[in-house]
């Protein structure tokens, strides 16, 4: 694969990228060049931290990096913690099962945002979930 820079995401454009694109990501630039050039496992992006982080991309690994480099842009909505409200009712057909969102905390942590059915759901496990519209 060649490396292209108007592929390369930084903390400048990093709200550009979409949430659920695939990434290869890294801290420097020969590291990130590297990884493309070597066609490396893509990780998944989870989410875009706030300008005042140094690794603005948290991807599937649970870690930050500081430079993202996309390999495919994610075509499909997935259900995000801020879609929600209080009285929502979700469904996740994979497992057959319906919850009502009975708590939203912002601030609880940078992954888990959602208490539904007594659990708290991560935003990766949300993604997993529809919202039921009546």
């Amino acid at each position: 694969m060649e490396f292209q820079k108007e592929r390369v995401f930084t903390a400048l454009n990093a709200d550009e990228l979409k949430i659920g694109s695939k990434v290869t990501v890294a801290d420097d630039l020969l590291a990130l060049k590297e990884s493309v050039l070597k066609h490396r496992l893509p990780k998944i992006l989870r989410k875009v931290e706030p300008e005042d982080h140094i690794g603005r991309f948290l991807c599937d690994d649970n870690f930050h990096y500081c430079l993202a480099y996309l390999v495919e842009e994610s075509e499909e909505k997935k259900l995000k913690w801020t879609d929600l409200k209080v009285g929502d009712v979700i469904r996740n057909d994979e497992i057959s099962a319906t919850s009502m969102v009975t708590r939203i905390d912002p601030s609880i942590n940078y992954v888990t945002h959602i208490f539904a059915d007594n659990v708290w759901l991560t935003d990766y496990e949300l993604e997993g979930w529809k919202k039921v519209e009546e």
